[in-house]
């Protein structure tokens, strides 16, 4: 579905038709060409002229109506800048080819993220209504301590409010799966929501990853650097070629044409002709020098974007790796911290049916172990989006 309905994708193939339809304009230049040409011509104004073969007095022109036919062919033979051009042009189509394969490495980023995101969201949502569950629970308990005496109705206000708040965040839950899977649907290159099976293992989507991608070795070989690197190598090429430009170039020419009448040249109605022509432009009011400062700009522009590429994807694969780490120390502290909640609820829960604890004990606690569960529930699904963002931060995709 990414390879089809992808738009960033096939932007990005489009972007390699046009480089690649750039390199066969750039080779026409150096090819030979053939025109055919024609013309019709008709004297509205005539004169008097005598004929001497038949003596007599005849207008002319005569005929009134000519016309002629014929076909020029221009080859080649030495056009340096042209050549280099082509290769410049195949240089600029590989550039786009990389920078495609960066898009399907961002594609199946977008894809993977959303997926997690997508399951994230439904666990938030799930675990707000286990939470929902129990704060109805606590109400009816303070309820029915209250129809008999031992409960006041501040404490049932309190089981009331923490009820609301409850299904306030149920509210927010399924708000956030639905922007989720209206995500996972934009990845997938549709305007609709999509969700995921109830079967889908999270854990696997890094392996899933792994058999579309190759990690490689350094930044140096990711796509988004090759393809800066690539921009370089255009833009100094566009700078060397603006030299080949001061060199003449040579064309072999012929020319065939066919006459309504007999030419002057040959007394024939026909004529072929060769030659050769040499061009050499002295000056052109220095649009040449213009156009070699301007390469030289942009060779200096790609050159710093090259830079800042390379410092920006270190850095990204700096901090995704240290992120699985965080977030490995982040899901062990939530799951003390949701343990510890757990305890407190339970403990408060039990005083409380005692009769030696408060109902605002009760109700805080079992908020308290609400965010818990709720913190638990995110940090889990961090260390998967750690760790596929690593993967992905350091990898070339085939899509």
């Amino acid at each position: 579905m990414v390879r089809s309905r992808s738009t960033a994708l096939v932007s990005a193939r489009a972007q390699i038709m046009s480089a690649q339809g750039a390199v066969r304009q750039a080779l026409s230049q150096a090819l030979p060409t053939l025109t055919g040409t024609g013309n019709v011509t008709h004297h509205l104004i005539k004169g008097q002229g005598f004929n001497l073969i038949e003596g007599t007095v005849t207008s002319i022109p005569d005929p009134a109506t000519t016309w002629n036919a014929g076909l020029n062919l221009r080859v080649p033979v030495f056009a340096p800048l042209a050549w280099y051009e082509h290769k410049t042009a195949k240089f600029a189509a590989e550039t786009n080819r990389l920078s495609a394969k960066e898009a399907e490495r961002l594609a199946l980023a977008a894809v993977a993220d959303a997926i997690v995101g997508v399951v994230t969201a439904e666990r938030l949502a799930e675990v707000s209504r286990v939470s929902l569950d129990s704060a109805l629970s606590t109400l009816d308990l303070n309820r029915r301590r209250a129809q008999l005496g031992a409960a006041s109705a501040v404490d049932v206000l309190r089981a009331e409010q923490e009820a609301a708040s409850s299904r306030a965040q149920i509210v927010a839950t399924d708000e956030g799966v639905r922007v989720a899977r209206e995500a996972l649907g934009l990845a997938l290159g549709d305007d609709q929501a999509w969700g995921v099976t109830q079967g889908i293992r999270i854990d696997s989507l890094a392996r899933d990853a792994g058999s579309s991608c190759r990690i490689e070795q350094s930044v140096e070989t990711r796509p988004d650097i090759l393809a800066a690197r690539a921009e370089v190598d255009v833009a100094e090429r566009r700078v060397e070629g603006v030299d080949w430009a001061f060199w003449p170039t040579v064309d072999a020419v012929s020319s065939l044409a066919y006459f309504s009448s007999e030419t002057f040249t040959n007394g024939k109605q026909y004529t072929w002709t060769i030659g050769g022509v040499l061009t050499w432009e002295l000056y052109d009011g220095g649009f040449r020098y213009g156009t070699r400062q301007v390469a030289q700009g942009a060779l200096l522009d790609s050159r710093q974007r090259l830079t800042h590429a390379k410092r920006t994807a270190q850095l990204e694969v700096t901090r995704a790796m240290r992120s699985v780490r965080v977030a490995e120390a982040n899901l062990a502290v939530s799951e003390r911290s949701r343990e510890i909640a757990k305890q407190s609820a339970d403990l408060s829960r039990i005083a409380f049916l005692n009769g030696s604890g408060t109902s605002f004990d009760l109700v805080d606690t079992a908020r308290r172990l609400r965010d818990a569960e709720l913190d638990l529930a995110i940090k889990e699904f961090d260390i998967v989006r750690a760790r596929l963002t690593a993967l992905l931060a350091l990898a070339t995709c085939d899509i």
